[in-house]
């Protein structure tokens, strides 16, 4: 049985895919093994290790690699055979120049990544997210035991020559790859031709229990700020929902994440201000008391356009707040919840069908309870331990 596990991720910053790896390396610590986290993209002293247990070993790639600065030719002649592979019109020459000038623009990182590996040949490495995934393929040795973990929408990356070549050529190299919804897992095997393994995300442990009592007259999303949620969707279908319920205020808790987010930070204020509700929603930035304070509200809503398997979600489902969710690739929300029973699913993008839900959870008598208490269940059903567990079949499988 292996006992060295090596996670690499782009950043942390308090996203989905970093909790699920900060739970991940703390269980697997405690299960004896020496865990190792590797930040791809970003510098030590700009990540959030708030919750990395403190046995873990976390190393900053572009820290490691930042003092030496690599003059050999190498790049250039890899880039050279990039390009002359990319004029050829053979089956996979399109590919091959792609994951070859993906390697030449990152020669420093990947080559620190090799010798990494092939100082820890036992090592189990786990990838979250791509470019730590593209890494971590490109680097692995044929010791190391290498899995994948799937977290968004593979449709998403369609339009990019690079990871079309890594999906293609290089993810069937992994010895296993985690999906995150059975959706993604098809989507796998009928457009690339690899399976792998479904796991869902945890829910975290540590929730408030079930509320019992009169609700507050508020909805609330709490999620990354960016263009992926469509907050401006639920700006819209809140603005439909008041005409009705004049008495409800809406909350948008998270914080700007990403490149140009600030820009959509702005549009969603816009969108605000033009449907004249900035009396009745706010901005709020993210908290960690976050699960208490909203434990009492009377609903969670996502609109957002796609995503894996949502955590803000799952922990709403958990405290029981009555959840209403666009049923978007890649078949996050439809793997847990069921239409009518623990919540509601309605179509991407559909202001007006969100609205209509938000309503129905207002209008039908027992409706709010019926989902509140079922959802509830999920806290079992996806509980840390059983996640874990899956986790523990695949890495020592």
């Amino acid at each position: 049985m292996n006992k060295q596990i090596v996670f690499l991720i782009k950043v942390m910053n308090g996203g989905g895919a970093e909790r699920v790896v900060s739970l991940l390396s703390k269980a697997f610590t405690e299960q004896g093994k020496q865990v190792t986290l590797i930040l791809t993209h970003q510098s030590l002293c700009e990540a959030d290790l708030t919750n990395i247990d403190k046995r873990i070993c976390v190393i900053s790639l572009p820290d490691a690699t930042k003092a030496s600065a690599d003059s050999s030719p190498e790049p250039k002649l890899l880039m050279l055979w990039a390009r002359l592979i990319g004029k050829l019109k053979n089956k996979h020459s399109a590919e091959k120049s792609s994951i070859l000038k993906y390697y030449s623009r990152n020669f420093g990182q990947i080559e620190w990544l090799k010798k990494y590996f092939k100082d820890n040949k036992n090592a189990t490495a786990i990838a979250f997210l791509y470019d730590s995934i593209f890494y971590t393929l490109l680097s692995a040795g044929k010791t190391n035991r290498v899995i994948i973990s799937e977290r968004g929408d593979p449709c998403q990356s369609l339009a990019s020559k690079t990871t079309m070549a890594f999906l293609k050529t290089k993810f069937r190299e992994a010895d296993d790859i985690v999906f995150q919804s059975p959706d993604v897992k098809k989507w796998y095997e009928q457009n690339i031709g690899v399976s792998g393994t479904v796991i869902f995300n945890p829910v975290k442990a540590d929730l408030p229990e079930l509320y019992s009592g009169e609700r507050q007259k508020k909805i609330v999303n709490f999620c990354r700020i960016s263009d992926q949620k469509n907050l401006c969707l639920l700006v819209q279908a809140f603005a439909k929902f008041r005409e009705v319920f004049q008495d409800y205020e809406l909350e948008i808790i998270g914080d700007p994440v990403g490149n140009g987010v600030e820009g959509y930070l702005q549009t969603v204020e816009d969108e605000i201000k033009r449907c004249k509700c900035e009396d009745y929603i706010r901005i709020l930035p993210s908290r960690k008391n976050i699960h208490e304070s909203i434990k009492n509200y009377a609903m969670f809503v996502s609109s957002s356009d796609y995503e894996g398997m949502s955590n803000s979600m799952l922990e709403a489902m958990a405290i029981g707040l009555p959840c209403v969710c666009t049923d978007c690739p890649a078949g996050g929300a439809r793997a847990v919840i069921k239409d009518g029973e623990n919540g509601l699913l309605v179509p991407v993008r559909d202001a007006e069908a969100l609205a209509n839900a938000m309503k129905r959870i207002v209008e039908e008598d027992g409706l709010a309870e019926k989902l509140s208490c079922n959802a509830v269940k999920i806290r079992e059903e996806q509980s840390l331990n059983k996640i874990i567990q899956k986790w523990m079949e695949v890495v020592n499988d």
